[in-house]
């Protein structure tokens, strides 16, 4: 068989409460008109030595500079609170990239901004946890083989982790890595390969969560079979080795070998400005 789900307790559906395959109906949208200012320079990747760009795109409280390079349009949404069930989540606002260069892949790109103090209320025993174990991180804790922090939590696990990284914004700060979601043990793939931020407000008022798709040459197109000379059972069974390989593999890549190129990404975040 190609799929082995895992069995998902009721804690596991709390950690990944969204359903990955449904997008929340937003209850109002905008989409003002961009100014985009002149080209980006190419920006160093270091968490301190990125300067911040000029913003040319406000969505609610979020404003940000999109490089025409990574999106031609955007929409803005603010998404309803949904309080009970399997997705929790609070009001937040949600801007979705739209040109991007990466195209029919699993996640559209997006930007999510979650008030921390609605979202504690929501789901008090899981949030706590997840902003302390961001703070830990910005301020220099290892991140291990563990699962990372990610918010708006979604109904899969996290398959690894690659390319970690601290990245300050201009009120904040997070980490961004790569990753990939599944129930099952999914190959590594190009289709479902994204790249994401999740960063907090330096007052903690704030989630910045972000989700963008990326590909690089070391994976295949899609999940569709097993590495090459190999069984769905032989793969499984060597599942761990598999994932610690390529995650080696894919921390040696350069930023540019992925597409986007990574440091083009981090700019992004990092002309990031929340404005209560």
């Amino acid at each position: 068989m190609k799929r082995f789900v895992f069995p998902l307790i009721f804690l596991a559906i709390m950690m990944f409460a969204c359903n990955i395959s449904t997008t929340p109906t937003p209850t109002t949208a905008t989409q003002p008109t961009m100014q985009l200012p002149g080209e980006v320079t190419d920006t160093p990747t270091g968490p301190t030595e990125t300067p911040t760009l000029q913003t040319n795109t406000t969505c609610n409280e979020l404003a940000i500079y999109l490089d025409p390079a990574l999106a031609s349009d955007y929409t803005c949404e603010t998404i309803a609170e949904v309080p009970q069930g399997i997705e929790t989540y609070p009001e937040y606002t949600k801007l979705t990239l739209k040109g991007y260069p990466l195209s029919a892949k699993f996640f559209t790109p997006y930007l999510s901004i979650l008030p921390v103090q609605r979202y504690t209320e929501l789901l008090p025993d899981f949030i706590p946890g997840q902003v302390a174990a961001l703070q830990t991180l910005i301020g220099g804790g290892a991140p291990g083989d563990k699962d990372l922090p990610f918010l708006p939590t979604l109904n899969a696990a996290q398959m690894f982790h690659a390319q970690y990284q601290v990245v300050p914004f201009s009120n904040g700060s997070g980490i961004r890595y790569l990753t990939l979601l599944a129930q099952y043990f999914a190959p590594i793939n190009n289709y479902e390969l994204f790249y994401t931020y999740q960063g907090i407000t330096s007052d903690g008022k704030y989630w910045v969560s972000a989700i963008l798709p990326v590909t690089s040459p070391l994976l295949p197109d899609n999940a569709d079979n097993p590495p090459v000379g190999q069984t769905w059972d032989q793969f499984t069974n060597n599942y761990s080795s598999y994932i610690t390989d390529l995650t080696t593999q894919l921390n040696s890549q350069a930023t540019g070998s992925y597409t986007p190129d990574l440091a083009m990404l981090d700019a992004l975040i990092s002309s990031i400005t929340i404005q209560p």
